[in-house]
């Protein structure tokens, strides 16, 4: 009988990786990026740079995830445990191989960089297996010294060939950021994604160019009163094309409360949020948009049953605990009052107006002051 010895608990655990990269693995196999030798003087050989441009894909899928908070993203458990299992056993061509021959992979990529004078080119090519599909070529040009700007660059270019949706959320965010609110290449990408994708899935696409419009009327300070409204009417128009495909998309209807709660249309706000909750009852900004709507209406009951909510899914935030507190105070619940605003300044003791708070609401044994 053999002695696997200090090998077989590795060994399992090897084993139970490979099936869930056999079956969960990604649908893009990246099989070389070809660098010239004379590069490797600088660190940049081709496994390098097929690493790079890996994780590049990798990080920009995140980054379109994180603006997507409700759908499950799980970057953790499994996936680590493939990349670690295919770093130190190098059996990542025995996994691709294997899922290659299921028929489990749908794009492939390889690649080169090449000199071109002064400057540096990336190219790529994105194929399938299908023969009546036609080979993608990407080409990238940039400075020498800037690989990781070629590959970063290309791997926008690869992810916006095979799904748009995920570059539209990545340049949305971005264009965000430097108060670009005309959107420019995220509405460029949201044309590609209409033009190649199945018509059923456009409803993603109505709801993100229903929100891009819903932040255009909310933070372009230069629109006039009626381009606001406009703005408002655009994102409406998209926001409800997308729930006439999918009922239960989550962020339209959350889209749509803000909106009609911006207008005072609690009514039609109200449905909104009640069906944004049973879509998903532990997602913070409905909870709180509605409940910031209701205590606007002078409904204190009902909005603390959605700050009530919030704490819990939020229990480390001392902003929650304290508007808690303070809808407590109005209910006329001081002991309830005073527990919450207590919380609030235990979770940020420096802070001047939670102290006053908890002292106005009675909270016993407080310091002095707050220095």
């Amino acid at each position: 009988m053999l002695d696997f010895g200090v090998f077989t608990l590795p060994a399992v655990a090897a084993a139970m990786v490979f099936v869930a990269a056999l079956f969960v693995g990604e649908d893009i196999v990246i099989e070389k990026v070809y660098v010239p030798e004379v590069r490797e003087w600088s660190g940049y050989t081709s496994t390098v740079a097929t690493r790079i441009l890996t994780d590049e894909l990798r990080e920009l899928s995140v980054a379109a995830a994180s603006e997507l908070q409700a759908i499950n993203i799980d970057e953790g458990g499994v996936e680590k445990g493939i990349s670690a299992f295919e770093d130190y056993f190098e059996v990542g061509l025995l996994i691709n191989g294997t899922r290659n021959l299921l028929g489990l992979i749908k794009y492939y990529i390889n690649g080169e960089i090449t000199e071109q004078g002064a400057e540096t080119q990336l190219v790529v090519r994105v194929y399938t297996k299908k023969e009546d599909e036609p080979v993608k070529l990407i080409m990238v040009r940039g400075k020498a010294d800037d690989l990781d700007g070629l590959l970063h660059e290309g791997a926008i270019q690869v992810l916006e060939y095979i799904n748009p949706y995920v570059i539209a959320l990545y340049h949305r965010r971005n264009e965000l950021d430097a108060k670009q609110y005309d959107f420019p290449k995220t509405r460029a990408t949201i044309e590609k994604f209409l033009e190649k994708q199945p018509a059923e899935q456009h409803f993603l696409a109505y709801g993100l160019l229903g929100r891009t419009y819903m932040l255009r009327a909310e933070r372009d300070t230069t629109l006039t009163p009626e381009q606001r409204e406009a703005a408002y009417a655009e994102a409406i128009r998209n926001l409800d094309a997308a729930l006439y495909q999918q009922p239960d998309f989550l962020y339209p209807l959350i889209n749509l409360g803000i909106i009609y709660a911006g207008k005072k249309d609690y009514a039609r706000a109200d449905a909104y949020f009640a069906r944004a909750v049973v879509q998903h009852p532990n997602y913070l900004v409905t909870r709180t948009a509605w409940g910031k709507m209701l205590e606007e209406q002078g409904l204190i009951d009902d909005a603390i049953i959605q700050f009530e909510a919030a704490v819990e899914i939020k229990p480390d935030d001392a902003e929650l605990h304290a508007r808690l507190a303070r809808l407590y105070e109005r209910a006329g619940r001081k002991e309830d009052a005073a527990a919450e605003a207590e919380k609030a300044l235990k979770l940020d003791p420096v802070s001047q107006a939670y102290f006053d708070a908890s002292r106005d609401f009675g909270v016993k044994d407080l310091p002095a002051t707050v220095q």
